[in-house]
Order: C-alpha cells, then sequence, then structure tokens
C-alpha cells in the first residue's frame, strides 16, 4: 500500500518540477533575446556585450587567489575557536561564529581588492600602446549600474522555477539512491539564530551570506575562474567546470545540483551581458529570498 501511494507522487513532484525547469529555462531564453535586442539598440558588440575570449587572468593569478581563498578560510576558523569549560570542569573548544562570519566577511573583502588589482595590471599589459582606458571589472562590457542590477534581479525572477524544480528532481535522486543528507550547516545555524532572535549571530551571517559571499563568490568563481576557464576550454566547458567547483565548496550533498545550476545561470548571466555586477545580484537576491524564507517559515523548515 504505501508503495503505491508512494510512487504516483514521486512521479507528480518529477513532472512538477520537470516543467518548472522548462519554465525557467523558456524565460531565461527570453531574457537573453531582451539582452540581445538591447545590445543592437546600443550598438554594443555583436557578441551581446560578452566578455573577450583573451583571459586577463594568468594561471598563477587564478592559483594563488584560490590558495589565499582557502587558507584564508582554515586561519579564520582556527582564530575564531574559543576555549570554553564544560559543566564538569573540563577544557573546550568552541566556534564563536559571530567572528567566523566577521572574518569571512573581511575575506571576502580582501580578495575582491586584490582581484579588481590584478585585473587592473593584466588588462593594462594587455592593451594595446597609447591606449589607456581599461575595461570595467564589475562593467566590463560598459552600460550602467542600474541596469546591472536590474538585469540580475530579472534573472533570478526567471530562474526561481528552475531552482526549485532541480531541487525537487535532486531529492528524488538522493532518496532513490538512499543516500542519507542533512541540510547545510549554515541553513541550519540560519534557523537556530532565527528562533532564537539571537541578532549577535545573525547580522554578521546575514550580511555576510547577502552581501559579502556574493561578492567574493562572484568575483573568484565567475569574474576570476570562469573567465580564465572559458579562455581554455570554451564557455560550455567553463560553465560547467566553475559550477561544479563552486558547488563542491559547500558542504551538504543536499544543494549540490541546485547550487552547481545557480553557479551556472550566474556564469550564463555574466557570459551574455559583461557585467560582473548583474551576476553579483542574482547571487545576492537569490541568498536574501531563502533568508526571507527561512525567517517567515521558520516552524515549517
Amino acid at each position: 500500500m504505501d508503495t503505491t501511494t508512494g510512487e504516483p507522487s514521486a512521479v507528480s513532484t518529477l513532472l512538477v518540477s520537470v516543467v518548472f525547469v522548462a519554465i525557467s529555462i523558456t524565460m531565461l531564453r527570453e531574457l537573453a533575446r531582451s539582452m540581445q535586442r538591447s545590445a543592437r539598440s546600443d550598438s554594443v558588440s555583436p557578441d551581446h556585450g560578452s566578455p573577450g575570449t583573451s583571459s586577463p587572468w594568468s594561471g598563477g593569478s587564478v592559483l594563488m587567489l584560490f590558495a589565499f581563498f582557502f587558507l584564508g578560510q582554515l586561519a579564520i576558523m582556527q582564530l575564531a575557536v574559543t576555549p570554553s569549560l564544560d559543566p564538569d570542569g573540563a577544557d573546550n573548544l568552541e566556534l564563536s561564529h559571530p567572528a567566523t562570519f566577521v572574518g569571512l566577511s573581511l575575506l571576502n573583502l580582501i580578495l575582491s581588492l586584490l582581484a579588481m588589482q590584478l585585473y587592473r595590471l593584466r588588462t593594462m599589459q594587455q592593451l594595446e600602446s597609447g591606449e589607456s582606458r581599461v575595461p570595467s571589472f564589475w562593467l566590463e562590457s560598459g552600460g550602467n549600474a542600474f541596469r546591472a542590477i536590474r538585469l540580475g534581479v530579472v534573472a533570478l525572477l526567471c530562474w526561481i522555477p528552475g531552482h526549485i524544480g532541480l531541487a525537487g528532481i535532486w531529492d528524488l535522486t538522493l532518496r532513490f539512491l538512499e543516500i542519507e543528507v542533512q541540510v547545510q550547516s549554515s541553513v541550519q545555524l540560519t534557523l537556530e539564530s532565527i528562533r532564537q532572535s539571537d541578532w549577535t549571530l545573525l547580522i554578521p551571517l546575514c550580511f555576510y551570506g547577502a552581501v559579502m559571499a556574493p561578492i567574493g563568490e562572484e568575483v573568484l568563481f565567475r569574474g576570476v575562474l570562469f573567465r580564465w576557464l572559458k579562455g581554455h576550454w570554451g564557455f560550455i566547458g567553463a560553465v560547467v567546470a566553475s559550477s561544479i567547483f563552486f558547488a563542491l565548496i559547500h558542504d551538504s550533498i543536499a544543494s549540490w545540483l541546485p547550487v552547481a545550476a545557480l553557479g551556472g545561470v550566474c556564469a550564463w548571466l555574466y557570459h551574455r551581458s559583461g557585467q560582473l555586477l548583474a551576476s553579483v545580484v542574482l547571487h545576492s537576491a537569490f541568498n536574501s529570498s531563502m533568508f526571507l524564507l527561512m525567517s517567515l517559515f521558520k516552524e515549517e523548515i
């Protein structure tokens, strides 16, 4: 009886998920056509504002930035550990979560500034003699910040059904494979702090998740890694590799496919628009919407 009632539910969930993904793909294709029409009306290059195929990054710069990223995270985790006492008087080590997210925010800020400086130096070397204009790091194809912000928000609205659909497909896949998973530790920590109204943790956590993580991760994974890989492996290879790497830095297998897909959409948006700021806004708006949903449904999750 349980199997009979369970199978139609799984099938219906799969069908609805596939429809949601198809809706998002359709809307994103329409957004791409809109960007193409806008590029033509604004006399932008035929490649729709896409960054050039020649990467402004060297392999050494990519390795250095990601080494700082991972080593910096390890150092912050070590520095955020504070000694405490158990009820029986024994020494214990405890992670200070507020200090962790403050440190991670500073790390992402430093890495972003370092990447911007390396980009400027590298681009200036590649410019022809006599040309002094360096393409903007955030708005490489030109345009203005307001347009990039609007584009990022619209792209998120287009992608929301696809994210829901892929999350459902991935959940069904893990259940079928009988893989037990846990929610991301950051999600669990956010829910716990929301339920307890722990503002000493919520403020640095939300600032990191909604502002600094999107900036730092988009700079590293899209502005640096995707751009460098595109010059070697082409667009498809760069999207796949950078998105998988982006998913693997998240600590729960339960989120790998949806997160990888989000990374792919961010890379696609950057490629089509030539505006890294647009992908930062998409990423930031996505994380902010997750915080909002967790605060609204904190008891049901």
